[in-house]
């Protein structure tokens, strides 16, 4: 498996393998490539081509909604529903500091549970919601997508524990229960005059193990390199974008950097659908074997504390509680 580089963001072709020797192989250039920069574009997936293309439509006919009906579905107390236009603030971004919302809006569901689950009505355990009578078919179209990411997700689990020098079964506990959020992203245009450099979404790093991102044509996100330049990551017909996030960057022992990305916006309006896939709530990481070379004051996280303290900082809903 040959790594290639595009824009200075490398692809891993995870095409079918017929031999220890090709997962080998994808396991050098995952390493490679998440080692010098903590984002690549993975081509070779076995999600869907039409499975991805209608998730778009999808994101597309729900944000085409009159701003009632999408306010009807507002996020919940659970992280589950509509977030608007200048709802959330990175205020806990490690990159700078931010001071102004990000432009953007979403609609964001998470992993069902129902109230036999051992945390029902706390954090983030409660219901979807579903703006079933006005899109009847929307709940099927995202669970269809969010199915097949969650196979990938997995895939790739075993994948990266291989990269790692750990046995490919060594994240299985931790993701026996997953936290996984969808979230289906609209950023507006830039508006005329408006200060460079606007943001959709400011620069910051993801708090769990890995984000996948589906890309329209569009563009606009962008990561912060080794020298500290914005890099664009320009959109790749059939890849998917991962990007190492700061749980698995702690698992292995800051080898593959949570690179610092941002969504800035241009002319156009963009939509992506990001796919966000973290340990289970009550996951205590550390680094893996022979991969300790963190600080001591960050040598272990419990993941849903870290989470909550960046969603009750970040969201204005939360803010408001």
């Amino acid at each position: 498996m040959t790594l290639k580089v595009s824009a200075s963001i490398p692809i891993v072709d995870l095409c079918s393998t017929t031999s220890p020797a090709d997962d080998a192989d994808i396991a050098r250039t995952l390493d490679d490539a998440l080692t010098g920069h903590g984002f690549c574009y993975l081509r070779g997936h076995n999600v869907d081509p039409l499975c991805i293309t209608d998730i778009f439509h999808a994101n597309q006919d729900f944000h085409q909604l009159s701003q009632a009906s999408k306010d009807a579905v507002k996020i919940n107390a659970f992280h589950r529903g509509y977030i608007g236009l200048n709802e959330s603030t990175t205020v806990t971004s490690s990159v700078e500091s931010v001071t102004q919302p990000n432009q953007s809006e979403s609609f964001m569901l998470m992993q069902p549970v129902g109230p036999d689950h051992a945390r029902w009505g706390t954090a983030i355990f409660g219901p979807n919601q579903w703006p079933d009578t006005l899109m009847p078919a929307f709940q099927e179209r995202c669970l269809r997508y969010y199915n097949a990411m969650v196979a990938l997700a997995h895939e790739l689990t075993q994948r990266l524990a291989t990269a790692l020098g750990q046995k490919s079964d060594v994240f299985d506990n931790a993701f026996s229960d997953p936290t996984v959020f969808l979230r289906m992203i609209r950023y507006p245009a830039c508006k005329p005059n408006s200060p460079a450099q606007t943001c959709g979404s400011a620069a910051h790093t993801d708090h769990g193990f890995v984000t996948l991102v589906a890309q329209d044509s569009n563009g606009g996100l962008e990561v912060r390199n080794s020298d500290h330049r914005w890099v664009p990551v320009e959109p790749i017909p059939g890849t998917l974008v991962l990007n190492v996030a700061d749980m698995l960057s702690l698992w292995s022992g800051g080898r593959w950097p949570s690179t610092p990305h941002r969504v800035v916006l241009n002319d156009g309006e963009r939509y992506s659908v990001a796919f966000f896939f973290d340990p289970a709530f009550d996951t205590t990481v550390q680094p893996l074997g022979g991969l300790g070379e963190s600080s001591g004051a960050e040598r272990s996280l419990h993941y849903g504390h870290y989470l909550m303290e960046r969603f009750d900082k970040n969201y204005d809903y939360r803010c408001e509680e």
